[in-house]
């Protein structure tokens, strides 16, 4: 009687055991398989963590090569737009020389008389017309102008005035003040100075 007990004791035992064992065996596979799991999240989200860092530094890298090459760029372009300012400085002061010396002359004189002639063709002998002249004209050359003036219309037809900001040529406006024509040496140079930044542009772009 009590060997039978004893061996159902001991089948009992060795179920219990087995039991034990084979649930020990679940959880540790439960476990072996969630490490594994959150070993490779953990490998992921490194990964895409590293990614995304290199991925950060190649953009950082760009955008710093891009901002140093605008910023080149733009010190470039800067020290071009310094010196072709300096060259047209250097043009335009060669050309207010020339414009100098040849305000004194007897060439200026004839310019003078010609384009007074060809405005005074511009007008009607009707219109009563308002001249200005550089203080330096009115002094020098003011018996030319005005019998080049008087050849052309009547002495009551017109006034003539000095204007001290004038270099050269003369300004005209009708009596109505509907027509002007400016063929000062001011406007002149002021085209000049146009004219030769335009050409220096050309000449850079190429």
């Amino acid at each position: 009687m009590s060997d039978a007990i004893e061996d159902k004791i001991s089948l009992f035992t060795k179920v219990i055991l087995e039991r034990i064992e084979l649930d020990f065996q679940k959880k540790q596979n439960i476990l072996t398989e969630n490490h594994k799991n959150r070993e490779k999240n953990i490998i992921a989200d490194y990964e895409d963590k590293k990614k995304q860092t290199i991925e950060k530094n190649v953009k950082d890298a760009q955008i710093r090569k891009q901002h140093q090459i605008l910023k080149e760029r733009t010190r470039a372009r800067l020290v071009l737009l310094k010196k072709k300012n300096e060259l047209m400085n250097r043009v335009f002061e060669e050309v207010r020389n020339k414009v100098r010396t040849f305000l004194p002359s007897a060439e200026y004189s004839d310019f003078l008389r010609e384009a007074l002639e060809k405005i005074l063709t511009r007008f009607s002998p009707e219109q009563f017309l308002y001249f200005k002249f550089s203080t330096h004209d009115m002094e020098n050359r003011i018996e030319m102008i005005l019998n080049t003036i008087d050849s052309i219309r009547g002495r009551n037809t017109y006034k003539v005035d000095a204007d001290k900001q004038l270099i050269g040529g003369l300004f005209v406006k009708s009596g109505d003040g509907l027509l002007e024509i400016d063929y000062t040496v001011n406007t002149i140079l002021e085209e000049s100075y146009q004219i030769i930044g335009e050409v220096f542009s050309t000449y850079l772009n190429k």
